[in-house]
């Protein structure tokens, strides 16, 4: 074991990131030191008001007012929660969450004091002493081998003054230093206490490097603990740090990081705060090097991105500075499964329609900015099997493809791209960032068996809210928002397609029709403007048509000719009315062709909206903060639920068991696998450029919407609101809804159940064939019996 004087010898040694500046001449080291011990004995008399004043007050009138001091608040983080209090997205200039004196370590406190300020608790803010020794050590050295700067000094740059070497600056920060001490003296009426003031302060004021400002983060960044947790060894080397923390940084400079710390135990030691003994077992540790983490916590990028947009609209430029506390919504579990599903079905559905790289119209300059996203971000952590991730390719032959994975090299065997149904060196060359399966690992060998994979060029947006309060669950607002910020979840308008037919069939209910009321499905033209003559004919998706049907039916196979009647009956402006007073905001066109989706809306309105319809009627406008409190704990603003009722409870159930429909038996069959009630509708625009789903339980409303940011740009052929969204849907609900109680839509007192003959709509009878049970508002039912309009008995 090493003694005290062993230990202490290394006390001299003072490890230099650069080379010493070269030697200037001993006159004028002389010189500029008398001057300094002539300038430091005048601000001392001039702060006390003896002689010298005259020569320093021009100086003296240009300081900061210190009178701030008393509200002083440093710039803080202000983090933003989801529901079950976990942090997802963090605002600020600067990193930095406050710590209490109290709560400093006491080694961390005695280490600064040895290192930087030793009779800190004794001076009047300028160390006298100190500054004498200092003149003759660096007379000694013929350099400026030792500085004077008391912590309050130091403090009094991290307020007021830059940093530049100048006289007059100097001067300032002498000034400045005595006012701190003063200050807090008088504020807190006890020396002591005035002091604890100060090295709070500075603990949280100051720059450790690696975006960590304060101690408390210092702790989190270098050591990934809580400050109480620092030991002997992490609080002398975060103390070496405050001289240049770039030049002593454990993770960037871990040589010199040691050498420094072993200055600091060595001037502990000389203290008396440590023994030897336990110096040497604090050096002895080595500095474990920790992942960095991520600068900005973003857990959910385009949900965060929009509570950063309302709360800078609603609080200004003290988001980035105030340390505001936002609790919101957002469930990370499902958003992150919302992310995944999404993902995973863009590109399902770009695989159908032939391999193309993403990139290969970008610059070199853009790809290298891609990879070096890639290597920090995917790469830092080894790879899983089943895992996604982007790989550089390194060769290619028409039987393989060699790719780089960070420290991991890979295959893709012609199996991994036969879906290609192409030659891979037609496809790729050395230098190509592609998307890869992970389906075996060697980790010994650091090897890679993969498939190959494509980055989608397709769109799309999810949505999901509870709509008993409105809450804002999960927002993804495209693939992958490194790539594109643009939020399709809120900022998107898009043309819902047949998704907005229940608004056209609710109007109709509200009119008096019934689920059983046929309509038949037939070429018709509609007149669109009288002076013209313009005409407008739908057409149905299958190209047929199927004559007499009931509105349920019609409603599950999306029938386009009888939604286009139905509207044309109840009146454009009428269905506008309904949507309006189920939120959709944006102009609707008064033409037939708005019952087919005709009119762009936001995902979020439609999905909003079709929570009232989860909610027996009852609208509550979307929510997604729901409290945000100031750093003191103050509650700025608080955000319950707001809900209306906006359509009738009976009409809504018979509107919901229609939707049930599309789920059982028509366009959205595929979602009857989940075995719960469920009801929604698909919707397709022209050309598939779009394709939406929105469904829902009783508990849990969800969009999907899918397609190009080009508006016109097909999809593909045949990709329909069912078969490109819906799977997407599927696989969300599937996982969200699996650990929770079947429910059942609520029935309402005023609706009755009626037997009927779905090819008539009348009540059924034994020679009518299959009923249906069907539901009415009560005095609404058939009175007339199938048998007596039945196949020749015309009714129409």
């Amino acid at each position: 074991m090493k003694t005290k004087d062993d230990f202490s010898e290394h006390a001299h040694l003072q490890p230099s990131a650069s080379t010493p500046p070269p030697r200037r001449s001993l006159v004028r080291k002389l010189l500029r030191l008398v001057w300094g011990m002539c300038i430091a004995s005048l601000v001392v008399r001039a702060i006390s008001g003896g002689g010298g004043g005259g020569f320093l007050y021009p100086i003296y009138t240009e300081l900061p007012d210190i009178a701030r001091l008393k509200k002083f608040r440093p710039s803080l983080v202000t983090k933003v929660y989801d529901r079950h209090n976990e942090l997802i997205g963090e605002f600020f200039i600067e990193k930095r969450a406050l710590i209490a004196y109290e709560e400093l370590p006491q080694n961390f406190v005695n280490a600064l004091l040895a290192i930087e300020d030793k009779r800190f608790f004794d001076h009047f803010g300028l160390d006298l002493i100190r500054f004498g020794k200092a003149v003759l050590t660096n007379i000694q050295e013929m350099r400026f081998a030792e500085g004077a700067s008391t912590i309050t000094q130091q403090l009094t740059r991290l307020l007021f003054l830059s940093r530049e070497k100048k006289v007059v600056r100097k001067i300032k920060e002498m000034m400045l230093a005595i006012q701190i001490e003063q200050k807090y003296r008088t504020l807190e009426q006890s020396k002591e206490k005035a002091k604890q003031k100060i090295l709070e302060l500075y603990a949280n004021q100051y720059y450790w490097g690696h975006g960590a400002y304060g101690l408390r983060t210092a702790t989190k960044i270098y050591f990934g603990k809580e400050v109480e947790e620092l030991n002997l060894s992490e609080c002398a080397m975060l103390a070496g740090l405050i001289q240049r923390p770039s030049a002593f940084s454990p993770i960037d400079h871990p040589e010199l990081a040691k050498k420094r710390q072993k200055i600091v135990l060595t001037r502990m030691v000389a203290e008396g705060f440590i023994t030897p003994e336990e110096a040497d077992q604090a050096y002895q540790q080595p500095f474990e090097k920790k992942e960095l983490p991520e600068r900005q916590v973003n857990k959910a990028p385009y949900f965060v991105e929009h509570v950063r947009q309302y709360l800078e609209e609603r609080y200004g430029r003290s988001v980035y500075q105030d340390g505001l506390q936002v609790y919101t919504t957002l469930d990370l579990h499902l958003n992150e499964m919302a992310e995944k599903d999404l993902q995973k079905g863009l590109r399902t559905i770009q695989r159908r329609h032939g391999f193309k790289l993403i990139d290969a119209e970008k610059t070199p300059e853009e790809l290298q900015e891609k990879l070096q996203y890639i290597t920090e971000d995917e790469w830092k952590n080894p790879p899983q099997v089943d895992d996604v991730l982007h790989a550089v390719v390194t060769e290619v032959s028409s039987k393989q493809i060699n790719v780089r994975l960070g420290d991991y090299t890979g295959v893709i065997p012609a199996k991994g791209f036969e879906w290609t149904q192409k030659n891979p060196t037609t496809m790729f060359k050395p230098g190509n960032i592609i998307l890869v399966d992970i389906d075996h690992i060697d980790e010994e060998k650091k090897t890679l068996t993969l498939t190959l994979n494509i980055e989608p060029l397709l769109e799309g947006a999810f949505l999901a809210i509870d709509p008993k309060n409105g809450h804002i669950l999960a927002m993804v607002g495209g693939y992958d928002f490194k790539r594109s910020k643009f939020n399709r979840a809120v900022q998107a308008l898009r043309q819902p397609g047949s998704s907005f037919k229940p608004f056209v069939y609710l109007t109709a209910l509200e009119h008096g029709f019934t689920p059983g009321t046929i309509i038949v499905d037939e070429p018709v033209e509609f007149l669109i403007d009288r002076q013209t003559g313009k005409t407008w004919s739908p057409k149905n998706f299958s190209g047929n048509h199927k004559g007499p049907m009931t509105l349920r039916q019609a409603l599950e196979d999306s029938t386009n000719v009888i939604a286009a009647k139905l509207i044309d009956q109840v009146g454009p402006h009428a269905v506008i009315e309904t949507a309006r007073r189920l939120g959709i905001h944006t102009y609707l066109n008064p033409y037939p062709s708005l019952a087919l989706g005709g009119s762009e809306v936001y995902l979020l309105d439609l999905v909003s909206a079709y929570g009232a319809f989860a909610n027996r009627g009852y609208l509550v406008e979307p929510v997604f903060v729901t409290k945000v409190l100031d750093r003191d704990g103050n509650v700025l603003e608080a955000n319950v639920p707001r809900a209306r009722q906006v359509v009738a409870e009976e009409d809504t159930y018979i509107l919901v068991s229609m939707m049930e429909g599309v789920v059982q038996r028509g366009t959205a069959a595929a979602a009857k696998k989940l075995g719960r009630p469920l009801a929604g509708k698909t919707g397709t625009t022209n050309d598939s450029t779009d394709a939406l789903f929105v469904g829902f339980s009783p508990s849990l409303v969800s969009g999907v919407w899918v397609g190009y940011d080009e508006n016109r740009k097909p999809i593909g052929s045949r990709e329909t609101g069912g078969r490109a969204a819906l799977p997407i849907w599927i696989d969300f609900m599937e996982d969200a809804l699996k650990d929770t109680p079947i429910e059942d839509f609520p029935v309402p007192a005023g609706v009755s159940f009626v037997q009927i003959d779905p090819e008539t709509g009348l009540l059924t009878a034994p020679q009518c064939g299959e009923p249906f049970t069907e539901v009415f508002k009560k005095g609404t039912e058939p009175r007339e019996y199938c048998y007596q309009f039945r196949r020749g008995a015309s009714r129409f």
